[in-house]
């Protein structure tokens, strides 16, 4: 996960997925939601930049029923799916244990740890992205007990296992600002 020539890796929660699509959709009939504009700016931004997007598995299989939808395969064309791999249901069960975030929260963190692209090739993602102010709040004051209970359990794994790490959380707003 440190090569310098690779390219960052996003993790787009629902909320930051449904905002982009409805932006997209709604944006010639109405004023968009502070939202929406900012998944926009943020997914444009990301693109730009080269980075590489992801939505969960999850979210590819509700989005892949509403495909009709343009607005729905214009997302699905620039973004990658993670799927969970080994270790990914265990470090979810232990994030909820540990932080009390709702079992959603934690597939979302887990996934950003334990998941990789269809073709296997990559390990987790670099940031997770999303709105969800109680996940931002929960995840940083837990934080340091996450990172620590992850090392202690990736020191007993095989590679390329060994090598998860706690995803960043950032919100489109604060990327934007940097």
């Amino acid at each position: 996960m440190s090569n310098p020539s690779e390219k960052t890796r996003y993790l787009l929660d629902k909320n930051v997925a449904r905002y982009a699509i409805a932006g997209l959709r709604y944006g010639h009939l109405r004023p968009l939601s502070r939202e929406e504009l900012d998944a926009l700016a943020f997914w444009r931004a990301l693109e730009r930049q080269g980075a590489s997007l992801f939505i969960s598995h999850t979210s590819f299989h509700i989005l892949r029923r509403l495909a009709g939808y343009v607005e729905v395969q214009t997302l699905l064309d620039s973004v990658d799916v993670l799927w969970p791999t080994r270790y990914y249901a265990r470090w979810a069960r232990r994030l909820h244990e540990m932080t009390g975030l709702t079992r959603e929260d934690c597939a979302q963190v887990a996934l950003g740890s334990f998941s990789s692209n269809l073709a296997g090739s990559i390990l987790g993602v670099h940031f997770l992205v999303t709105c969800d102010q109680s996940l931002i709040t929960g995840y940083r004051h837990h934080f340091a007990a996450l990172d620590r209970r992850l090392h202690s359990m990736t020191v007993q794994l095989r590679a390329p296992f060994n090598q998860a790490a706690l995803p960043r959380l950032v919100e489109p707003t604060q990327f934007l600002d940097k």
